[in-house]
């Protein structure tokens, strides 16, 4: 895992599979600005200022677990199986975002592929 901050170029596009600007999506934004920076959203996908640190695939009942790092901090992105109640954490550390990471199928997930200094 890199612990450099994400270069002014990095950006990543990720589709939150819910409409950026309902009630259900405003959350992803407004966690993803408290560590990054949303460059451009369009529908359900957003662009923001990060690098992806891990992709895992089938966890528990998501079918995919994200973790990007921010040029402020870190954010969790979790997409759900079976429905479209997608979930995220988004923490000034790696320890902030495991610390609310309450599924510990997941947290496990990925503290096999974190540094453990980080977590």
């Amino acid at each position: 895992m890199s612990e450099k901050a994400p270069q002014a170029n990095n950006s990543i596009n990720l589709d939150v599979e819910t409409i950026l600007l309902t009630a259900e999506g405003r959350p992803f934004i407004k966690q993803i600005n408290s560590v990054s920076r949303v460059l451009s959203m369009k529908h359900s996908e957003v662009k923001f200022r990060g690098e992806q640190l891990v992709k895992t695939g089938y966890v528990g009942d998501c079918k995919s677990v994200q973790l990007f790092k921010c040029p402020n901090g870190y954010f969790l992105f979790c997409n759900k199986a079976f429905s479209n109640n997608n979930w995220s954490i988004a923490g000034d550390t790696l320890k902030d975002v495991f610390a609310a990471l309450t599924d510990t199928e997941i947290k496990t997930a990925l503290k096999a592929v974190v540094s453990e200094e980080a977590t």
